[in-house]
């Protein structure tokens, strides 16, 4: 009986005790690429190397408004890039932090996002065109959309720092905004986007990253010579036909700060999905990026040995096993603007598992 009456005491203190609100969920993602690659630049000999990239990422839904994402990852620091070769001699490999983030929805439609975060602007097709897929960029960043029956809208704006110079030198920007819509019909969705980015604080100065200008024009003493004022606009046309999920895309920029080499294109589709066990893709686009089209820093850092001065083929083929692990293929077959039309081969060999 006593031990009843304790029993009954302990609920009722426990009920009237304040009721602490649930700590806010985690959700945890990540995966491990191992890569087989070979390389092969003009009468170079043949490179063979194996790599691997990591990812670990946490996402905290604090509130219905508000959000914080981190993700770590293989890396040496590179803005464009999350391999590490396996080699030499065992050495270790080091982590980087590739995703450090808020994002805070004060309205329905509209989201603020801070700190270092996933590129907010839409790639149709996926395109490496102005932006590699590892880039991770870093400030502030607004994003609206919205629905209305079988058109969506979208607007994002952009302030990001890109160097934080000193002893009175002026820092650098990206500003940028773009906007866009998705239409459907029927069974199609076209989506249209146009985007302006301004770089700022750049001729005169070195590269932003390593010295290393990545295709674009710099004078003798490894500066820039032109400004980067950027137009860039997308179109991407997706559905079924015969049961078979297809896109066909278009990417287009022009540099409105350099008066020559400033125009950029490429033009692709991908046929099937890997959204269940045993399905697949395949994908094929063509590109010419001459040298100040687009900013090199953080354009594609795969095609043409990475940056500007390049043209040619890119083909993939995926096929997922199941939803934790994917096999990809993937060649480029590109030529280099030096003068020589150095060729650049590169082939890529993937295993994916994702958790």
């Amino acid at each position: 009986m006593k031990t009843h009456m304790i029993l009954l005491f302990a609920v009722l203190v426990s009920a009237s005790l304040p009721v602490r609100a649930a700590d806010p969920p985690l959700k945890f993602n990540g995966d491990l690429r191992y890569r087989h690659e070979t390389l092969k630049l003009g009468d170079e000999e043949l490179d063979h190397r194996q790599r691997i990239r990591l990812r670990l990422g946490v996402l905290s839904e604090i509130s219905e408004q508000l959000e914080l994402g981190i993700q770590i990852a293989t890396g040496n620091g590179d803005p464009v890039s999350l391999n590490q070769t396996l080699s030499p001699a065992f050495e270790k490999k080091p982590m980087v932090f590739d995703l450090a983030y808020f994002r805070y929805k004060p309205l329905d439609g509209l989201s603020v996002l801070g700190g270092k975060i996933k590129n907010p602007f839409y790639r149709a097709g996926d395109s490496q065109l102005v932006w590699d897929s590892d880039l991770t960029p870093e400030g502030l960043s607004v994003l609206f959309a919205r629905q209305w029956s079988k058109v969506k809208v979208f607007a994002t704006g952009v302030a990001f720092w890109t160097a934080d110079r000193k002893d009175g030198e002026p820092d650098a920007h990206l500003l940028g905004g773009q906007a866009g819509a998705g239409m459907k019909f029927g069974d199609f969705l076209l989506v249209v986007s146009g985007a302006l980015y301004n770089y700022t604080k750049l001729v005169g100065r070195a590269p932003l990253y390593d010295d290393d200008a990545c295709g674009n024009t710099v004078d003798a003493t490894n500066l820039y010579v032109n400004d980067y004022n950027l137009v860039d606009a997308g179109l991407e046309l997706r559905g079924e036909v015969a049961g078979l999920p297809f896109s066909v895309f278009g990417n287009f920029a022009y540099n409105l700060g350099a008066d020559e080499e400033n125009t950029a294109f490429m033009a692709g589709l991908t046929v099937g999905e890997l959204k269940k066990p045993k399905s697949w893709r395949a994908g094929y686009n063509y590109r010419v990026v001459q040298r100040d089209a687009v900013y090199g820093t953080f354009s594609d850092s795969d095609f043409g040995d990475g940056g500007t001065g390049t043209s040619g083929h890119m083909i993939t083929a995926d096929f997922a096993v199941n939803a934790n692990l994917q096999f990809g293929l993937t060649v480029f077959l590109a030529e280099l603007d030096d003068g020589e039309g150095t060729a650049s081969r590169r082939l890529q060999l993937d295993m994916i598992l994702k958790f």
